[in-house]
Parts: structure tokens; C-alpha cells; sequence
């Protein structure tokens, strides 16, 4: 599976690692490269729910779009909170 987004804006070096870091760390990693400011991660199938899980963390943390990542909400997932809820809002809930 291919996930096409507009990459982030880094300001540091160690802001980048970090983004590339934990998108290496999930189980179903296999490669992220870019093209121009799109990066397409490439992710073996199927995906678990606990890496979707960290694919929102990741994209609302560094402000990215989310629609990429709708293909991968099922019944399983749609109940995680960050769907549709900010870093910011769901840990003032508690989420």
C-alpha cells in the first residue's frame, strides 16, 4: 500500500530524524521516498490498527493532511479519537 502525502516542514535536523524515525519504526514499514515535496510511504498489507494509530499521532503532529490516510479507516479504526480531533483538543479530553 501506497500513502501519497505533501511532506512536512522541518527546522532542525533532528526535527526530520525524528519524523523519519518513526515512520521507520512501524511493523509494516517498507520504504518512504520523496518526489519533489510529496514523500509516498510504502506500507506492506494489511495494515494494523495500532500502526494507524501512529500514522494520525504523526500527522497531526507535524500539521499534515489527513486525507491520505482515509483509505485506511475501517470499523476497527474509526473509533480513534485523532480522525477527527487535534493533538491539542484530545489531550484536553483525555482521549
Amino acid at each position: 500500500m501506497i500513502i501519497s502525502f505533501e511532506g512536512p516542514v522541518f527546522f532542525a535536523s533532528a526535527d526530520e530524524d525524528q519524523f523519519f524515525g518513526w515512520l521507520s519504526s512501524m511493523p509494516e514499514f517498507q520504504s518512504v521516498r520523496g518526489i519533489g515535496t510529496t514523500l509516498e510511504l510504502a506500507l506492506s498489507h494489511p495494515v494494523q490498527a495500532e500502526t494507524v494509530r501512529q500514522l494520525l499521532v504523526v500527522f497531526r503532529r507535524w500539521h499534515l493532511d489527513m486525507t491520505p490516510l482515509q483509505a485506511l479507516r475501517s470499523p476497527e479504526t474509526n473509533g480513534f479519537v485523532l480522525w477527527d480531533t487535534g493533538l491539542e483538543e484530545a489531550s484536553a479530553t483525555g482521549a
